[in-house]
């Protein structure tokens, strides 16, 4: 009896009978062995290194006022109607930016006010009333009055109007229309809280005749203050009723989260903006506004050290007054 080769005593599997005839049979045994030499290992962390996750501040990042330019209210004006030339000056709007000290999931702001000087002129005001709630508004100034009509033209798309103001009356035939889709995305869903739903629409559309919206995003109110063809004295004015404003509702909803102005930047339609300091007219040098007195007077007693620059907003608090002899000269 012939003695089994070590091959078939390993693997239990006669080894391959070669014949001169015939080419060699690869044996399959070959392919029952995997080689792992060649493949790479992943190592595995050490538990010493921890990686850090980036964390995000809570609150919006202020602007160093210490290294932007600023201009007076003249100069940016200036500047900007530079850049403007040619453009009508009816349709080009100056725009206030006014970047905020807040929380990122704090409350926003959202209001409605009523400039000086109107800015926007041409707004067209849609009125959803019937019989002589319906003429009153007509007579008031609305160019669009009815109900069923108005709903199947805004299910057309035809929508030829800015605002839209709802009788108490037709607001439930309004829902019923569904036209959310249609007039949420542009701002014109009538709103109880925002006085658009109400039972005096005659009232409301000389109320809201002359009246800008505005609301918070991102820690920046934005709002057309002007047109190009307004003058000095009636941006200024417009500008200091804004600001106030914005003060009264951040006091409004202090017992929530504290908000104030960081900067405020002055541009318009097709310009750049511009960093406002506070005054309406840049000083001579050597001389001081008002303001930058009472300002660096309070850094003095707070014991602040040396006098930063002066914040946005306390300028802007007095650049709407009569202007003093030397800013005048």
């Amino acid at each position: 009896m012939p003695r089994p080769s070590p091959f078939s005593v390993l693997t239990g599997v006669r080894p391959p009978v070669f014949s001169p005839c015939l080419p060699p049979v690869p044996s399959l045994v070959a392919f029952q062995f995997r080689s792992y030499a060649s493949q790479k290992t992943q190592k595995k962390p050490s538990g010493n290194k921890t990686h850090k996750k980036k964390r995000i501040s809570t609150h919006f990042k202020p602007v160093d006022l210490s290294q932007v330019q600023q201009f007076s209210l003249l100069e940016a004006m200036r500047y900007i109607r530079a850049m403007e030339v040619g453009e009508d000056q009816h349709a080009t709007k100056y725009e206030l930016a006014v970047k905020l000290r807040t929380a990122r999931n704090g409350p926003t702001i959202k209001s409605r006010i009523r400039l000086p000087v109107a800015v926007k002129t041409d707004m067209r005001i849609c009125v959803i009333a019937e019989g002589e709630d319906a003429q009153k508004a007509l007579d008031a100034g609305a160019v669009v009055v009815g109900k069923d009509d108005i709903f199947e033209k805004v299910r057309n798309g035809d929508i030829n109007f800015d605002k839209v103001i709802c009788h108490e009356n037709c607001f439930a035939d309004f829902n019923k229309a569904k036209l959310g889709r249609i007039l949420g995305p542009k701002g014109m869903m009538p709103n109880p809280k925002q006085g658009t739903v109400t039972k005096y629409v005659a009232d409301a559309v000389r109320d809201l005749t002359g009246k800008v919206d505005f609301r918070e995003k991102d820690g920046v109110i934005r709002m057309a203050v002007g047109q190009l063809a307004f003058s000095e004295a009636q941006l200024a004015q417009n500008i200091k009723m804004f600001l106030e404003q914005l003060r009264k509702e951040f006091a409004a909803i202090s017992f929530k989260s504290e908000k104030s102005i960081n900067e405020v930047v002055l541009s318009s339609t097709h310009s750049a903006g511009f960093s406002l300091s506070g005054e309406i007219r840049a000083s001579k040098k050597g001389e001081e506004t008002q303001p930058q007195k009472e300002a660096e007077a309070a850094a003095r007693k707070e014991d602040v050290g040396e006098a930063k620059k002066v914040p946005t907003e306390i300028l802007l608090e007095g650049a709407a007054a009569p202007a003093s002899p030397s800013a005048t000269a």
